[in-house]
Protein backbone atom coordinates (compact mmCIF):
# COMPACT_ATOMS: atom_id res chain seq x y z
CA UNK A 1 0.00 0.00 0.00
CA UNK A 2 1.51 3.34 -1.07
CA UNK A 3 -0.04 6.77 -0.85
CA UNK A 4 1.18 10.36 -0.79
CA UNK A 5 -0.21 13.28 1.17
CA UNK A 6 0.42 16.80 -0.10
CA UNK A 7 -0.28 20.34 1.05
CA UNK A 8 -4.08 20.01 0.89
CA UNK A 9 -3.82 17.51 3.72
CA UNK A 10 -2.77 20.33 6.03
CA UNK A 11 -6.47 20.96 6.70
CA UNK A 12 -6.40 17.81 8.80
CA UNK A 13 -3.37 18.82 10.90
CA UNK A 14 -4.45 19.08 14.51
CA UNK A 15 -3.24 21.87 16.77
CA UNK A 16 -2.84 21.09 20.42
CA UNK A 17 -0.15 20.69 23.09
CA UNK A 18 1.13 17.27 24.09
CA UNK A 19 0.20 15.63 27.37
CA UNK A 20 2.63 15.76 30.26
CA UNK A 21 4.34 12.35 30.23
CA UNK A 22 3.81 10.94 33.69
CA UNK A 23 6.68 8.84 34.89
CA UNK A 24 6.35 5.23 36.03
CA UNK A 25 8.80 3.37 38.24
CA UNK A 26 11.60 2.59 37.91
CA UNK A 27 12.25 5.92 36.21
CA UNK A 28 11.22 4.43 32.84
CA UNK A 29 9.61 6.92 30.48
CA UNK A 30 8.84 6.98 26.81
CA UNK A 31 11.56 8.93 25.11
CA UNK A 32 10.56 12.06 23.28
CA UNK A 33 9.40 10.75 19.94
CA UNK A 34 8.13 11.91 16.58
CA UNK A 35 4.91 9.90 16.52
CA UNK A 36 2.14 8.27 18.56
CA UNK A 37 0.45 4.90 17.97
CA UNK A 38 -3.05 3.76 18.98
CA UNK A 39 -5.78 1.37 17.80
CA UNK A 40 -9.48 0.51 18.03
CA UNK A 41 -11.31 -2.70 17.15
CA UNK A 42 -14.74 -3.23 15.59
CA UNK A 43 -16.98 -6.21 14.85
CA UNK A 44 -16.77 -8.22 11.65
CA UNK A 45 -18.86 -11.16 10.54
CA UNK A 46 -17.88 -14.67 11.52
CA UNK A 47 -16.50 -13.71 14.92
CA UNK A 48 -13.60 -11.77 13.38
CA UNK A 49 -12.25 -8.36 14.36
CA UNK A 50 -11.74 -5.30 12.17
CA UNK A 51 -8.74 -3.38 13.51
CA UNK A 52 -7.91 0.26 12.83
CA UNK A 53 -4.43 1.51 13.73
CA UNK A 54 -3.94 5.25 14.18
CA UNK A 55 -0.76 7.31 13.95
CA UNK A 56 0.03 10.94 14.76
CA UNK A 57 3.35 12.32 13.48
CA UNK A 58 4.90 15.37 15.15
CA UNK A 59 5.24 17.82 12.29
CA UNK A 60 8.04 20.02 13.67
CA UNK A 61 10.16 16.91 14.31
CA UNK A 62 10.49 16.38 10.56
CA UNK A 63 13.25 17.75 8.36
CA UNK A 64 11.93 20.02 5.61
CA UNK A 65 14.14 20.73 2.61
CA UNK A 66 13.80 23.08 -0.32
CA UNK A 67 11.30 22.03 -2.99
CA UNK A 68 9.45 23.70 -5.88
CA UNK A 69 7.26 26.47 -4.44
CA UNK A 70 8.45 25.97 -0.86
CA UNK A 71 9.67 23.15 1.33
CA UNK A 72 8.72 19.54 1.90
CA UNK A 73 9.27 16.66 4.31
CA UNK A 74 9.04 13.00 3.33
CA UNK A 75 8.12 10.27 5.76
CA UNK A 76 8.07 6.53 5.24
CA UNK A 77 5.64 4.65 7.50
CA UNK A 78 5.64 0.89 8.05
CA UNK A 79 3.30 -1.14 10.26
CA UNK A 80 4.19 -4.76 11.02
CA UNK A 81 1.51 -7.02 12.48
CA UNK A 82 2.83 -9.79 14.76
CA UNK A 83 0.92 -12.61 16.45
CA UNK A 84 2.52 -12.39 18.95
CA UNK A 85 6.10 -12.96 17.70
CA UNK A 86 5.35 -14.18 14.17
CA UNK A 87 5.21 -11.52 11.47
CA UNK A 88 1.77 -11.81 9.85
CA UNK A 89 1.70 -8.83 7.51
CA UNK A 90 3.43 -5.59 6.60
CA UNK A 91 1.92 -2.42 5.19
CA UNK A 92 4.00 0.56 4.10
CA UNK A 93 3.32 3.96 2.60
CA UNK A 94 4.89 7.37 2.16
CA UNK A 95 3.72 10.79 3.32
CA UNK A 96 4.85 13.98 1.59
CA UNK A 97 4.10 17.18 3.51
CA UNK A 98 4.59 20.55 1.79
CA UNK A 99 4.69 24.10 3.10
CA UNK A 100 5.30 27.44 1.43
CA UNK A 101 7.32 28.86 4.33
CA UNK A 102 9.05 27.14 7.25
CA UNK A 103 7.32 29.58 9.60
CA UNK A 104 4.08 27.72 8.90
CA UNK A 105 5.34 24.77 10.97
CA UNK A 106 4.58 24.98 14.69
CA UNK A 107 5.21 22.53 17.56
CA UNK A 108 1.48 21.94 18.00
CA UNK A 109 0.88 20.59 14.51
CA UNK A 110 0.41 16.87 13.98
CA UNK A 111 -0.10 14.70 10.89
CA UNK A 112 -2.76 12.01 11.48
CA UNK A 113 -2.91 8.76 9.54
CA UNK A 114 -4.66 5.40 9.62
CA UNK A 115 -4.15 1.79 8.51
CA UNK A 116 -6.63 -1.10 8.42
CA UNK A 117 -6.12 -4.74 9.40
CA UNK A 118 -9.40 -6.57 8.63
CA UNK A 119 -10.58 -10.10 9.44
CA UNK A 120 -8.36 -10.76 12.44
CA UNK A 121 -9.09 -13.68 14.73
CA UNK A 122 -9.45 -12.76 18.41
CA UNK A 123 -6.17 -13.07 20.27
CA UNK A 124 -2.98 -11.27 21.19
CA UNK A 125 -1.14 -9.18 18.62
CA UNK A 126 1.69 -6.70 18.47
CA UNK A 127 1.81 -3.74 16.10
CA UNK A 128 5.32 -2.49 15.36
CA UNK A 129 5.19 1.01 13.93
CA UNK A 130 8.18 2.54 12.17
CA UNK A 131 8.32 6.17 11.11
CA UNK A 132 11.31 7.09 8.98
CA UNK A 133 12.19 10.71 8.25
CA UNK A 134 13.68 10.22 4.80
CA UNK A 135 15.50 13.55 4.71
CA UNK A 136 17.01 13.19 8.20
CA UNK A 137 17.72 9.45 7.74
CA UNK A 138 16.22 8.83 11.17
CA UNK A 139 13.85 6.02 12.16
CA UNK A 140 11.61 5.88 15.23
CA UNK A 141 9.97 2.66 16.39
CA UNK A 142 6.98 2.07 18.66
CA UNK A 143 5.23 -1.15 19.66
CA UNK A 144 1.57 -1.53 20.57
CA UNK A 145 0.44 -4.66 22.41
CA UNK A 146 -3.16 -5.69 21.69
CA UNK A 147 -5.48 -8.33 23.11
CA UNK A 148 -8.39 -8.45 20.68
CA UNK A 149 -11.61 -9.84 22.13
CA UNK A 150 -14.41 -11.42 20.13
CA UNK A 151 -17.65 -9.45 19.85
CA UNK A 152 -20.77 -11.38 20.81
CA UNK A 153 -23.04 -12.32 17.89
CA UNK A 154 -26.30 -12.14 19.88
CA UNK A 155 -25.92 -10.01 23.02
CA UNK A 156 -25.82 -6.22 23.04
CA UNK A 157 -22.23 -4.94 22.86
CA UNK A 158 -20.16 -1.88 21.90
CA UNK A 159 -17.00 -1.53 19.83
CA UNK A 160 -13.89 0.20 21.08
CA UNK A 161 -14.31 3.96 21.38
CA UNK A 162 -12.25 5.93 18.87
CA UNK A 163 -11.25 9.36 20.16
CA UNK A 164 -10.97 12.05 17.52
CA UNK A 165 -9.74 15.58 16.91
CA UNK A 166 -12.36 16.21 14.27
CA UNK A 167 -15.72 14.65 13.42
CA UNK A 168 -18.24 15.70 10.81
CA UNK A 169 -21.11 14.16 8.89
CA UNK A 170 -20.24 14.02 5.20
CA UNK A 171 -20.68 12.03 2.02
CA UNK A 172 -17.16 12.89 0.82
CA UNK A 173 -15.04 9.76 1.05
CA UNK A 174 -11.54 9.88 2.55
CA UNK A 175 -9.28 7.51 4.44
CA UNK A 176 -10.93 8.78 7.65
CA UNK A 177 -14.50 8.22 6.42
CA UNK A 178 -16.78 5.55 7.86
CA UNK A 179 -20.55 5.14 8.12
CA UNK A 180 -21.27 8.67 6.95
CA UNK A 181 -18.73 10.45 9.15
CA UNK A 182 -15.21 11.74 8.72
CA UNK A 183 -13.43 10.82 11.95
CA UNK A 184 -9.88 12.17 12.27
CA UNK A 185 -8.26 10.09 15.05
CA UNK A 186 -6.46 11.40 18.12
CA UNK A 187 -4.03 8.61 19.12
CA UNK A 188 -2.43 10.95 21.69
CA UNK A 189 -5.82 11.08 23.50
CA UNK A 190 -4.94 14.59 24.70
CA UNK A 191 -7.28 17.55 25.06
CA UNK A 192 -6.92 21.06 26.44
CA UNK A 193 -7.09 24.74 25.43
CA UNK A 194 -5.99 24.09 21.85
CA UNK A 195 -8.25 21.04 21.54
CA UNK A 196 -11.21 21.69 23.89
CA UNK A 197 -13.70 19.35 22.19
CA UNK A 198 -13.38 15.61 22.63
CA UNK A 199 -15.02 13.86 19.71
CA UNK A 200 -15.75 10.15 19.75
CA UNK A 201 -16.99 7.38 17.47
CA UNK A 202 -18.35 3.97 18.53
CA UNK A 203 -20.49 1.23 17.04
CA UNK A 204 -23.35 -0.59 18.79
CA UNK A 205 -24.17 -4.19 17.87
CA UNK A 206 -27.06 -6.65 18.36
CA UNK A 207 -29.98 -4.36 19.10
CA UNK A 208 -33.28 -6.26 19.44
CA UNK A 209 -36.76 -5.42 18.08
CA UNK A 210 -35.79 -2.83 15.49
CA UNK A 211 -39.08 -0.89 15.86
CA UNK A 212 -38.23 0.57 19.27
CA UNK A 213 -35.58 2.87 20.70
CA UNK A 214 -32.40 2.57 22.73
CA UNK A 215 -30.85 4.86 25.34
CA UNK A 216 -27.25 6.11 25.55
CA UNK A 217 -25.62 7.47 28.71
CA UNK A 218 -22.19 9.16 28.68
CA UNK A 219 -20.10 9.73 31.79
CA UNK A 220 -16.69 11.23 32.49
CA UNK A 221 -14.80 9.38 35.23
CA UNK A 222 -11.62 10.53 36.98
CA UNK A 223 -8.45 8.46 37.39
CA UNK A 224 -10.07 6.60 40.31
CA UNK A 225 -13.19 5.88 38.22
CA UNK A 226 -15.34 8.31 40.20
CA UNK A 227 -17.96 10.10 38.15
CA UNK A 228 -17.12 13.79 37.64
CA UNK A 229 -19.50 14.64 34.82
CA UNK A 230 -22.65 13.10 33.32
CA UNK A 231 -23.99 14.22 29.98
CA UNK A 232 -27.69 14.36 29.03
CA UNK A 233 -29.16 10.98 28.15
CA UNK A 234 -29.76 10.36 24.46
CA UNK A 235 -32.62 8.33 22.96
CA UNK A 236 -32.25 6.95 19.44
CA UNK A 237 -34.80 5.27 17.23
CA UNK A 238 -33.64 1.89 16.00
CA UNK A 239 -33.06 1.55 12.26
CA UNK A 240 -31.51 -1.91 12.36
CA UNK A 241 -29.60 -4.28 14.61
CA UNK A 242 -26.57 -1.98 14.71
CA UNK A 243 -26.03 1.75 15.17
CA UNK A 244 -23.32 4.38 15.25
CA UNK A 245 -22.82 6.58 18.32
CA UNK A 246 -20.94 9.87 17.74
CA UNK A 247 -20.76 13.16 19.59
CA UNK A 248 -18.51 15.92 20.88
CA UNK A 249 -17.89 16.71 24.54
CA UNK A 250 -16.37 19.90 25.93
CA UNK A 251 -13.42 19.36 28.26
CA UNK A 252 -13.32 23.01 29.36
CA UNK A 253 -14.54 22.21 32.89
CA UNK A 254 -11.98 19.43 33.46
CA UNK A 255 -8.71 20.11 35.25
CA UNK A 256 -5.45 18.60 34.04
CA UNK A 257 -5.37 14.87 34.69
CA UNK A 258 -6.34 11.39 33.52
CA UNK A 259 -9.98 10.62 32.74
CA UNK A 260 -12.18 7.91 31.25
CA UNK A 261 -15.09 8.33 28.84
CA UNK A 262 -17.73 5.71 29.59
CA UNK A 263 -20.57 4.95 27.18
CA UNK A 264 -23.49 2.84 28.37
CA UNK A 265 -26.23 1.61 26.05
CA UNK A 266 -29.60 0.27 27.23
CA UNK A 267 -31.92 -1.68 24.94
CA UNK A 268 -35.21 -1.43 26.81
CA UNK A 269 -37.04 -3.80 24.47
CA UNK A 270 -34.62 -6.61 25.31
CA UNK A 271 -33.96 -5.41 28.88
CA UNK A 272 -30.21 -5.55 28.25
CA UNK A 273 -27.37 -3.08 28.56
CA UNK A 274 -23.69 -2.84 27.63
CA UNK A 275 -20.90 -0.39 28.38
CA UNK A 276 -17.43 0.52 27.14
CA UNK A 277 -14.86 3.04 28.34
CA UNK A 278 -11.61 4.54 27.13
CA UNK A 279 -8.89 6.67 28.68
CA UNK A 280 -8.04 10.26 27.74
CA UNK A 281 -6.01 13.13 29.15
CA UNK A 282 -6.47 16.84 29.79
CA UNK A 283 -3.57 19.26 30.14
CA UNK A 284 -3.65 23.04 30.47
CA UNK A 285 -0.81 25.25 31.66
CA UNK A 286 -2.98 27.42 33.89
CA UNK A 287 -3.64 24.46 36.20
CA UNK A 288 -0.02 24.74 37.33
CA UNK A 289 0.00 28.44 38.21
CA UNK A 290 0.20 29.59 41.81
CA UNK A 291 -3.46 30.59 41.94
CA UNK A 292 -4.66 27.21 40.63
CA UNK A 293 -2.54 24.97 42.86
CA UNK A 294 -3.76 24.77 46.45
CA UNK A 295 -0.94 24.88 48.96
CA UNK A 296 -0.71 22.66 52.00
CA UNK A 297 -0.99 24.33 55.41
CA UNK A 298 2.30 22.72 56.44
CA UNK A 299 4.46 21.97 53.39
CA UNK A 300 6.41 18.72 53.31
CA UNK A 301 10.20 18.96 53.63
CA UNK A 302 10.68 18.61 49.88
CA UNK A 303 8.15 21.38 49.26
CA UNK A 304 9.84 23.63 51.80
CA UNK A 305 13.14 23.09 49.98
CA UNK A 306 11.54 23.97 46.63
CA UNK A 307 9.92 27.07 48.10
CA UNK A 308 13.34 28.27 49.27
CA UNK A 309 14.98 28.01 45.82
CA UNK A 310 16.16 31.16 44.09
CA UNK A 311 14.98 31.82 40.54
CA UNK A 312 18.21 30.41 39.10
CA UNK A 313 18.13 27.35 41.37
CA UNK A 314 14.51 26.76 40.36
CA UNK A 315 15.39 26.88 36.64
CA UNK A 316 18.29 24.47 37.27
CA UNK A 317 16.00 22.05 39.15
CA UNK A 318 13.52 22.08 36.27
CA UNK A 319 16.26 21.58 33.68
CA UNK A 320 17.34 18.43 35.51
CA UNK A 321 13.88 16.98 34.79
CA UNK A 322 14.13 17.41 31.02
CA UNK A 323 14.39 13.65 30.45
CA UNK A 324 11.25 13.01 32.50
CA UNK A 325 9.12 15.52 30.57
CA UNK A 326 7.80 15.24 27.06
CA UNK A 327 8.15 18.00 24.46
CA UNK A 328 4.87 19.77 25.23
CA UNK A 329 5.34 19.75 29.00
CA UNK A 330 8.88 21.08 28.59
CA UNK A 331 7.71 23.86 26.27
CA UNK A 332 4.82 24.74 28.59
CA UNK A 333 7.28 25.82 31.28
CA UNK A 334 8.12 28.90 29.22
CA UNK A 335 4.59 30.21 29.82
CA UNK A 336 4.87 29.96 33.62
CA UNK A 337 6.07 32.68 35.93
CA UNK A 338 8.43 31.93 38.82
CA UNK A 339 5.67 30.93 41.22
CA UNK A 340 4.00 28.81 38.55
CA UNK A 341 7.27 26.95 37.96
CA UNK A 342 7.65 26.43 41.69
CA UNK A 343 4.17 24.92 41.99
CA UNK A 344 4.78 22.81 38.89
CA UNK A 345 7.90 21.33 40.47
CA UNK A 346 6.12 20.66 43.77
CA UNK A 347 3.26 18.92 42.00
CA UNK A 348 5.62 16.97 39.73
CA UNK A 349 7.38 15.28 42.64
CA UNK A 350 4.24 14.91 44.75
CA UNK A 351 2.41 12.99 42.01
CA UNK A 352 5.32 10.55 41.68
CA UNK A 353 5.74 9.74 45.36
CA UNK A 354 5.05 5.97 45.53
CA UNK A 355 4.26 6.15 49.25
CA UNK A 356 3.03 9.58 50.41
CA UNK A 357 2.63 8.27 53.97
CA UNK A 358 6.41 8.15 54.42
CA UNK A 359 8.54 11.30 54.93
CA UNK A 360 10.80 10.31 52.00
CA UNK A 361 9.86 10.46 48.33
CA UNK A 362 11.49 7.24 47.16
CA UNK A 363 11.09 8.14 43.51
CA UNK A 364 12.89 11.46 43.99
CA UNK A 365 15.67 9.77 45.96
CA UNK A 366 16.20 7.19 43.19
CA UNK A 367 16.32 9.96 40.59
CA UNK A 368 18.88 11.98 42.57
CA UNK A 369 21.06 8.91 43.17
CA UNK A 370 21.12 8.05 39.47
CA UNK A 371 21.86 11.65 38.51
CA UNK A 372 24.75 11.78 41.01
CA UNK A 373 26.21 8.55 39.61
CA UNK A 374 25.87 9.84 36.03
CA UNK A 375 27.68 13.06 36.99
CA UNK A 376 30.49 11.07 38.56
CA UNK A 377 30.83 8.43 35.85
CA UNK A 378 29.90 10.02 32.51
CA UNK A 379 31.01 13.67 32.65
CA UNK A 380 32.84 14.81 29.51
CA UNK A 381 35.02 17.93 29.49
CA UNK A 382 32.80 20.72 30.86
CA UNK A 383 29.57 18.77 30.26
CA UNK A 384 27.94 17.32 33.37
CA UNK A 385 27.42 13.57 33.28
CA UNK A 386 23.63 13.73 33.42
CA UNK A 387 23.65 15.82 30.22
CA UNK A 388 25.44 13.10 28.21
CA UNK A 389 23.70 10.31 26.31
CA UNK A 390 24.96 7.60 28.64
CA UNK A 391 23.91 9.72 31.60
CA UNK A 392 20.40 10.12 30.21
CA UNK A 393 19.94 6.39 29.65
CA UNK A 394 21.31 5.58 33.11
CA UNK A 395 18.92 8.05 34.76
CA UNK A 396 15.88 6.76 32.86
CA UNK A 397 16.50 3.02 33.01
CA UNK A 398 19.05 2.48 35.76
CA UNK A 399 22.17 0.33 35.63
CA UNK A 400 22.23 -2.07 32.65
CA UNK A 401 22.27 -5.81 33.16
CA UNK A 402 25.40 -6.08 31.02
CA UNK A 403 27.78 -3.78 29.16
CA UNK A 404 29.90 -4.79 26.18
CA UNK A 405 33.05 -2.67 26.01
CA UNK A 406 34.76 -2.32 22.63
CA UNK A 407 37.41 0.32 23.20
CA UNK A 408 40.55 -0.98 21.47
CA UNK A 409 39.50 -3.01 18.45
CA UNK A 410 41.25 -2.80 15.07
CA UNK A 411 39.55 -0.60 12.45
CA UNK A 412 36.74 0.23 14.84
CA UNK A 413 35.85 3.34 16.78
CA UNK A 414 35.29 2.80 20.53
CA UNK A 415 31.73 1.77 21.34
CA UNK A 416 29.64 0.28 24.14
CA UNK A 417 26.50 -1.84 24.03
CA UNK A 418 24.25 -1.69 27.11
CA UNK A 419 21.85 -4.59 27.65
CA UNK A 420 18.59 -4.31 29.65
CA UNK A 421 17.04 -7.76 29.92
CA UNK A 422 13.85 -6.79 31.78
CA UNK A 423 12.69 -3.96 29.50
CA UNK A 424 10.31 -4.94 26.67
CA UNK A 425 11.67 -8.47 26.65
CA UNK A 426 15.26 -7.27 26.26
CA UNK A 427 16.64 -4.12 24.63
CA UNK A 428 20.05 -2.65 23.84
CA UNK A 429 21.56 0.84 23.66
CA UNK A 430 24.61 1.44 21.46
CA UNK A 431 26.99 4.34 22.20
CA UNK A 432 29.82 5.23 19.80
CA UNK A 433 32.82 7.52 20.43
CA UNK A 434 32.97 9.03 16.95
CA UNK A 435 36.06 11.20 17.55
CA UNK A 436 38.03 8.97 19.95
CA UNK A 437 37.84 11.67 22.63
CA UNK A 438 35.61 9.80 25.08
CA UNK A 439 32.37 11.47 23.95
CA UNK A 440 30.05 8.48 23.57
CA UNK A 441 26.83 9.27 21.68
CA UNK A 442 23.71 7.12 21.46
CA UNK A 443 23.40 5.96 17.84
CA UNK A 444 21.05 2.98 18.04
CA UNK A 445 18.60 1.27 20.37
CA UNK A 446 15.90 -1.38 20.19
CA UNK A 447 13.96 0.36 22.96
CA UNK A 448 10.54 1.54 21.90
CA UNK A 449 10.71 5.26 21.12
CA UNK A 450 14.51 5.57 21.07
CA UNK A 451 16.72 6.23 18.04
CA UNK A 452 16.70 3.18 15.77
CA UNK A 453 19.60 2.73 13.32
CA UNK A 454 20.21 -0.97 12.62
CA UNK A 455 23.16 -0.11 10.33
CA UNK A 456 24.96 1.81 13.09
CA UNK A 457 28.10 -0.32 12.94
CA UNK A 458 28.73 0.12 9.23
CA UNK A 459 27.80 3.79 9.27
CA UNK A 460 29.45 4.96 12.49
CA UNK A 461 31.65 2.42 14.27
CA UNK A 462 33.54 0.81 11.42
CA UNK A 463 36.58 2.72 10.17
CA UNK A 464 36.53 2.29 6.40
CA UNK A 465 39.87 1.64 4.79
Amino acid sequence: MTRQVHSSWRKLITSFALLAGWLTAPLCVAAQSSFTLDAASFQQKGGLVYLEVYLMVQRDALKFIGAPQGYQAEVGITLNLHSPDTLLSTTSWQVVDKVTRLEEITPRQKLPDIAIFPQLAPGKYRIEGQVRDLHADTTYVKNLELDLKAFCDTLLCISDIELATRLEKTTARSKFWKNGFQVVPNPERLYGPSMPMLYYYAEIYNLQDTTGAFLVDRMILDSEHKEVKRLPQKSHKKVGRSAVEVDGISTASLESGTYFLKIQVEDQDADTSASRETKFFVFRTEDFTARAVARKAVPAPDEQAINSLTDQQLDDALEELKYLLDDAQWRSLDALNTEGKRQFLIRFWRERDPNPATPVNEFKVAFEQRKAYADQKYAFLDREGWKTDRGRIYILYGPPDDIEFHAHELDTRPYEIWHYDSIEGGVIFVFVDRNNFGDYRLLHSTKNGELYRPNWFEQEASVQK
